[in-house]
């Protein structure tokens, strides 16, 4: 099959069409080869022919505002292909329907007499863009590939439903003082348009992959994703565990990285979160920045965790953790000391007190107060004297070799403070 009939086929597809197909990826619809195999990639979908070399990838959705698909395939070509078959991006066809622009290229490889075919179909429209690459060797592959792109269709009630990060499967909301930016290949970056003491570390979150069955071990594989070249710094780490206001659960894994650069060792703090995604995979949620500022647990990450919405979890309404906040939790200062009870029958009480010593003179105070309280996922709202609404979180943190119940209460307002709290034990 020449070149030339191949981009013909391809050319032909309808891309609006209301008919009926065996499967999906996202907004698109598409009879799959017969006798391939479906597999699950970390970063997409692919179709995988039994015998010979055949392959079809489906690769996540991202924003493209303003961006044409002759733009997005160039872009898509350099991040997808280039880095295993080098040289330029080929020159791309172009065709519209509708709102929807889609961009057509393929390369022929000659090995020892062997020809192999690279495709790579860009469908844009309506603030997306998708991809799709193939790879044949042979004819007869060639043939099957040309077939079923023949089949590749956009789905046009799919395509209007709103899409947060497409190709994750958690959905979420962007902190204050953050701006989103998809990698098209993959992850979500989190970035603060000004660093300061208030946001100083990136965050991101990547596509799912296979979990290896333990959220500690996917969190630390995960911990130099967003850092090649990065090494870690020691053996010394912080750590926690818990489960989400909606019943998930993760594993926060922190610790120093170093990497050399000009004959200058530079050191950064890294982190990772993983919690589930669907069944035997995991979502990871990641950070990083400069030691001395970033902590990684400030309060952008906290409004980040809070709104983390893993799709497929069916939420337990809050039951884990309301079972996880019953009893007494207190916060000691240096001069002062603040508690929280929390009982079942829905009441709270709330006791503050300070001590101040002048000379040999000690002076004591106190109050206390008590109110109801009510617990949705992760939002508790308070009556009386400390009224409001909060966000709470609540785990075990490694510290000083001991696994320690903490909880972390997050204030709604427009100058967020995060307190904690231990578990007394009673």
């Amino acid at each position: 099959m020449t070149k030339r009939a191949m981009l013909c086929l391809l050319l032909v597809m309808t891309f609006l069409s209301s008919n009926t197909y065996a499967d999906a990826f996202e907004f698109l619809t598409y009879n799959p080869p017969t006798g391939w195999t479906k597999q699950a990639a970390q970063d997409g979908t692919m179709y995988r022919r039994s015998v010979g070399v055949g392959l079809v990838y489906f690769y996540p959705s991202y924003a493209s505002t303003g961006s044409s698909s002759a733009d997005e395939f160039s872009k898509m070509w350099r991040a997808r292909v280039e880095p295993t078959l080098p040289g330029p991006a080929p020159q791309a066809k172009i065709q519209r329907d509708g709102d929807y622009s889609v961009a057509v290229g393929l390369k022929r490889v000659d090995t020892k007499g062997t020809v192999t075919t690279v495709a790579l179909v860009t469908i844009v429209g309506r603030g997306r863009a998708i991809g799709v690459l193939s790879m044949a060797e042979g004819d007869d592959v060639l043939r099957e590939v040309t077939s079923f792109l023949d089949t590749l269709s956009v789905n046009p009630e799919a395509a209007a439903a709103p899409q947060s990060a497409a190709g994750l499967e958690v959905d979420f909301d962007v902190p204050k003082g953050y701006t989103s930016q998809r990698d098209p290949a993959g992850p979500v970056v989190l970035k603060p348009t000004s660093m300061d003491r208030n946001t100083p570390c990136i965050y991101g979150v990547s596509p799912s992959r296979p979990s290896s069955g333990v959220l500690e071990r996917d969190a630390r594989a995960s911990i130099l994703e967003a850092l090649p070249g990065w090494q870690l710094k020691s053996e010394s780490y912080n750590a926690s565990r818990g489960i989400a206001g909606a019943g998930w659960p993760y594993f926060w894994f922190r610790t120093d990285v170093q990497q050399m650069s000009g004959g200058t060792m530079q050191y950064l703090t890294a982190m990772s979160l993983a919690f589930p995604a669907a069944a035997g995979r995991v979502n990871i949620l990641w950070g990083f920045g400069p030691t001395q500022h970033c902590t990684l647990d400030d309060v952008a990450f906290q409004r980040l965790f809070h709104s983390l919405r893993p799709r497929g979890w069916t939420s337990d309404g809050g039951k884990a953790l309301s079972q996880e906040l019953l009893g007494t939790w207190r916060n000691t200062e240096a001069v002062g000391m603040a508690q929280y009870i929390f009982r079942p029958t829905g009441i709270y009480e709330y006791g503050q007190g300070t001590s101040t010593t002048f000379s040999t003179r000690e002076t004591r105070t106190g109050s206390v107060g008590d109110g109801s309280f009510t617990l949705r996922s992760s939002e508790l709202t308070l009556t009386g004297r400390r009224a409001g609404r909060y966000f709470v979180r609540i785990y075990e943190e490694f510290s000083g070799g001991i696994w320690l119940k903490t909880m972390s209460v997050l204030n709604d307002s427009s100058t967020p403070m995060e307190v904690r709290y231990l578990r007394v034990k009673e």
